[in-house]
């Protein structure tokens, strides 16, 4: 990649600061203004223009070793946002990678709008444990809903377990087992029911 140059560039500043019309940077993105800390290079708002990759074109960089705090929204009525953040297109990535994300509000809303039947969800990936802790929780979905572990699975109500289906259909080891007790389809224990064939086939060693 050639270098970018910009041979007019403009600088006002002194030793505790500086504004710069036309840096270029180091990946050849040319900054239309730029302000930075003269403590150190660091610390420093850009508004970019051409130059780099795509992505960078007229993009906006705010850089800094310190925190980074926004405030805003004294005066905003209740119903309107008092900070909103809008990506016409791309993500948005929150990322702390030496530390915890965390929200907090009077309510959180979290709302996958995606179609197609591809897109339109929501992942929590963890490699230990999701918590969740809450007065009262409720699980809704209109096509279906599944729960499983490699290990075990506990259901308890201290004071009263309900447990309801339309048609009820329950497997063990023994009933889907090569060699057991085999099936409690009381027509005819080989076939076993839709159910445990189900289990069966997924038990089986790959």
């Amino acid at each position: 990649m050639s270098e970018n140059k910009n041979y007019h560039t403009i600088r006002y500043g002194t030793a505790e600061g500086e504004i710069k019309f036309g840096h270029v940077h180091t990946d050849n993105v040319r900054s239309a203004v730029m302000l930075r800390s003269g403590h150190t290079y660091k610390h420093y708002m850009t508004m970019d223009g051409p130059g780099g990759k795509d992505f960078r074109t007229h993009s906006t960089t705010f850089r800094g070793p310190g925190s980074f705090q926004v405030k805003h929204g004294d005066g905003v009525p209740k119903e309107e946002p008092g900070i909103y953040l809008d990506a016409v297109s791309g993500d948005i990535i929150i990322r702390a990678s030496k530390g915890r994300i965390r929200m907090e509000a009077i309510d959180v809303d979290i709302k996958a709008t995606g179609s197609g039947g591809e897109r339109g969800n929501i992942t929590l990936d963890s490699n230990e444990k999701v918590l969740i802790n809450a007065q009262t929780i409720t699980c809704s979905a209109k096509a279906s809903a599944r729960f499983f572990s490699e290990k075990t699975v506990e259901i308890v109500g201290n004071n009263v377990l309900n447990m309801y289906g339309g048609f009820v259909d329950m497997a063990d080891g023994s009933s889907t087992a090569k060699i057991g007790k085999g099936s409690k389809n009381p027509l005819d224990p080989n076939k076993g029911t839709l159910w445990e064939k189900k289990i069966m086939i997924e038990s089986l060693p790959l």
